[in-house]
């Protein structure tokens, strides 16, 4: 079962237009989607130019740890929601999950909580 948690229930800073991640690229929150049968959270973001020059995934990789500290734990303790497992996505563009898009650029990070912190899990 999963349950997509509409945009303005989201009690962070994830809720604002654009975040300022380290490594400087725009990003703007796309959703939150819980699977409370599985624990994983889906935290979704865009950013536009995502693979180009500047935007590859070695330019992005830190954000995700960032983002995982700074927006997702939050918004999971704000909001009460529990979860195991974290992955955060970055798409060039906005699409419904699990719909096929050949030519976006798509990173993904996966994160177990651990003691109250992010714990990197590699895919």
């Amino acid at each position: 079962m999963r349950v997509l948690v509409p945009f303005l229930l989201l009690a962070t800073p994830a809720a604002a237009q654009e975040i300022a991640v380290p490594s400087g690229l725009p990003l703007t929150f796309q959703e939150v989607i819980l699977e409370p049968d599985t624990g994983f959270a889906r935290f979704r973001f865009v950013a536009e130019g995502l693979g180009q020059p500047g935007r590859a995934l070695d330019d992005v990789a830190g954000d995700f740890a960032w983002l995982c500290d700074n927006v997702v734990l939050p918004a999971l303790d704000q909001n009460g929601w529990e979860a195991t497992q974290i992955v955060i996505s970055m798409a060039d563009s906005a699409f419904e999950f699990g719909e096929t898009m050949p030519d976006a650029v798509q990173y993904f990070e996966g994160f177990a909580i651990a003691a109250g912190a992010c714990e990197w899990v590699p895919f």
